[in-house]
């Protein structure tokens, strides 16, 4: 049987760059308190529809810089059998399944506590499916789902509290390998075979926490498309308004769209040379421009 995940998603951030990486730190725009509505960050929704608590960015422990996202017990909710309870957030467009790293660091507070799952999910015929999931059972043993009717294997390792632990998960067409601190654990089958549409981590609402920080999104398939020998040109850098921009020789813009440090989509423009950037706060941004040619350029900006 297929668990449900009551997430409420909203599209939010588009990881345009080879690279994402989220630490939960105010310079990205993240502040302490429930995580929910924070960078595209949905929280499950109780029986009324309403975000549960503590689901929240905390400053407790951090595995990188001062901040984390802390999922715990939420002590007006039931206990429940299967771990529905946490944080997702979407992705937005999905990323391909066939060439993608994903890394984050994971501390858990107590064992014999609540069971905890990492992971990733794709949407099959109107379903969410399980792409991967990293299952910190509340006995110490750590599972691994390896079907999307949520069937589980021993990865023959055994988690301890109080410890971070660093997860990579190296997602191929037809594997998915599975590492802790560096060691391979497991290696899987890619049993879904299906676009990653967002990441969630989630407990069963019995007792203890978990702290997930410095999450890294790498999709290699995507950096080895990118232009290599045609190049973008932006000035002024920093710009203060007006932006111009300058593409290879036979191309035209057919849309600029640009990015704030978190990969929210903050202006869009469509067939211009010069944009006006004065409502933009100052700050780093992404720049994409897609052309004619159904290329895609990015650089960054400072915007004073």
């Amino acid at each position: 049987m297929k668990k449900i995940y009551l997430i409420a998603l909203t599209a939010a951030s588009f990881f345009c760059a080879a690279q994402q990486t989220i630490s939960f730190e105010n310079s990205e725009n993240f502040t302490l308190g429930s995580i929910h509505n924070q960078n595209g960050w949905e929280v499950t929704l109780n029986s009324d529809d309403q975000p549960i608590q503590d689901q929240v960015v905390s400053n407790e422990f951090a595995s990188d810089g001062t901040q984390s996202l802390k999922i715990t017990v939420d002590l007006n909710e039931d206990f429940g059998w299967f771990p529905i309870f946490g944080a997702a957030k979407e992705l937005s467009p999905s990323l391909d399944y066939k060439n993608l790293d994903v890394k984050f660091d994971v501390y858990i507070s107590e064992l014999e506590g609540s069971t905890f799952e990492f992971g990733a999910y794709g949407i099959v015929a109107d379903e969410f499916v399980p792409v991967f999931v990293y299952s910190f059972n509340y006995t110490g043993n750590l599972e691994l789902v390896n079907s999307v009717n949520y069937d589980y294997e021993n990865a023959n390792f055994t988690w301890e509290p109080n410890l971070w632990y660093k997860l990579k998960i190296e997602i191929r067409e037809n594997s998915i390998l599975y590492y802790i601190d560096g060691n391979l654990v497991a290696t899987g089958e890619n049993f879904t075979k299906t676009n990653i549409e967002g990441i969630n981590f989630v407990h069963d609402n019995f007792s203890g926490a978990a702290y997930i920080d410095n999450i890294k999104i790498n999709n290699v398939e995507l950096a080895v498309q990118s232009v290599q020998n045609k190049k973008l040109v932006t000035y002024p850098n920093p710009v203060k308004d007006v932006l111009k921009i300058e593409l290879p020789q036979g191309e035209k813009i057919k849309v600029i769209e640009v990015y704030n440090a978190v990969g929210q989509k903050v202006a869009q423009f469509s067939d211009q040379k010069e944009v006006s950037l004065n409502d933009l706060k100052a700050g780093l941004y992404l720049v994409k421009v897609l052309t004619d040619k159904d290329s895609v350029y990015t650089t960054k900006i400072i915007k004073e």
